[in-house]
């Protein structure tokens, strides 16, 4: 309920309520933030997984969404809940994830679960395999609801295992990184549990890269780069 009576924004697109001046100012803090020149080792990670009621981003609403935090290449906490889309989750979707409109009947709104989100991300660099779609997904429902994104700085351990490891551009599935990096996934297909397998991929990869890579924005550079 909260969301519903305080992420009203005025006329002319400026928030008054205090959840969404909270959230406004949260996202220009972390549009500021100076993560990118840290350490690898002291950068703070959040790897993020969303599961949807599908993949069309313009339609698609989340109904599970989990940030796992890694720091010195270990995971050090985690964030997850599941959210009301407050519209019936098609059965093709169910059929990927598992999640019913009876799990979710109950759960907080989209506009009630972002601003813990959001807070406990920080200025974290977002991580996450084939991250794109997530934070799209995110930055699509907090537009939405707040009348702004989250800008964080972000890694995909798909172009970090093909353009900084093997060198190669081409793409690989997470089940084919958790197969090659010996990590088992409890609850494949739940935020949850492709957050911590991805986070538990991640770790291993940046202690791979480590030496390679004085800072995050070396790595974010890298992962950028088209091999040629």
């Amino acid at each position: 309920m909260i969301g519903k009576l305080f992420n009203k924004k005025s006329d002319i697109g400026v928030p008054t309520d205090p959840i969404s001046i909270f959230v406004n100012k949260k996202c220009e803090k972390i549009a500021h933030s100076k993560t990118l020149d840290e350490k690898l080792e002291n950068t703070v990670f959040s790897v993020v997984d969303t599961e949807t009621t599908g993949l069309n981003i313009n339609e698609a609403r989340i109904i599970n969404v989990a940030a796992v935090k890694v720091q010195n290449f270990k995971i050090i906490d985690f964030y997850n809940t599941f959210i009301n889309p407050e519209e019936m989750i098609p059965k093709e979707s169910i059929k990927w994830h598992n999640i019913t409109d009876e799990m979710v009947q109950d759960k907080p709104t989209v506009g009630e679960v972002l601003p813990d989100f959001i807070n406990f991300v920080g200025d974290s660099i977002i991580v996450g395999h084939n991250i794109n779609f997530d934070i799209k997904m995110i930055n699509k429902e907090m537009m939405n609801t707040f009348g702004c994104q989250m800008l964080n700085d972000w890694l995909d351990t798909m172009l970090i295992y093909s353009r900084v490891i093997i060198k190669k551009d081409e793409h690989y599935s997470l089940d084919y990184l958790l197969d090659k990096y010996s990590v088992t996934c409890n609850g494949r297909h739940t935020a949850l549990g492709d957050a911590l397998a991805t986070a538990e991929v991640f770790t291993k990869m940046i202690t791979q890269v480590s030496r390679d890579f004085n800072t995050t924005r070396d790595l974010c550079t890298c992962q950028k780069t088209s091999i040629t």
